[in-house]
């Protein structure tokens, strides 16, 4: 999937959650529950593809998923197949915030570089998302910051 399709359906599921969960955004409700909404919208978007959060496991053994580093890590949302570790089938890693935040960034762009260390996983998109007062999008792709 190109990235200005998937642009689109991300800012078509983040209308849904302001249109449906502003109750979510305006009562400083955790961030795993804004998350699982937005999950939830982008499901309806992307049939065929499995939508995650905090999902932990990579590949068909079911390993720990890791940072390069060796450290344990879990995006908050992920669009995927599961059991699938090669490219083609980690489509988006999305690290989420309430609030604007660049503390995500770094993660969001490490899920989109080549494989390395204890990371054998690579996903296609990255993206640090802010959902309060708007939406701030910040996307990566091959291991740096896109427009």
């Amino acid at each position: 999937m190109e990235h200005t399709e998937l642009k689109g359906h991300i800012l078509k599921a983040l209308d849904m959650l302001y249109a449906r969960d502003a109750t979510l955004l305006a009562n400083d409700i955790g961030e795993w529950s804004i998350a699982h909404r937005l999950a939830v919208y982008l499901e309806q978007r992307l049939p065929g593809w499995n939508v995650d959060c905090e999902y932990n496991r990579q590949g068909p053994g079911q390993d720990m998923k890791k940072r390069s580093s060796g450290t344990n890590v879990r995006p908050d949302i992920i669009v995927h197949h599961r059991d699938r570790v090669e490219r083609e089938h980690n489509l988006l890693a999305i690290e989420l915030k309430k609030a604007g935040s660049k503390s995500d960034f770094g993660k969001a762009c490490e899920y989109t570089a080549p494989p390395s260390g204890d990371r054998p996983f690579q996903y296609q998109y990255g993206l640090a998302l802010s959902v309060v007062p708007v939406p701030e999008l910040t996307w990566f792709a091959e291991g740096r910051k896109i427009i």
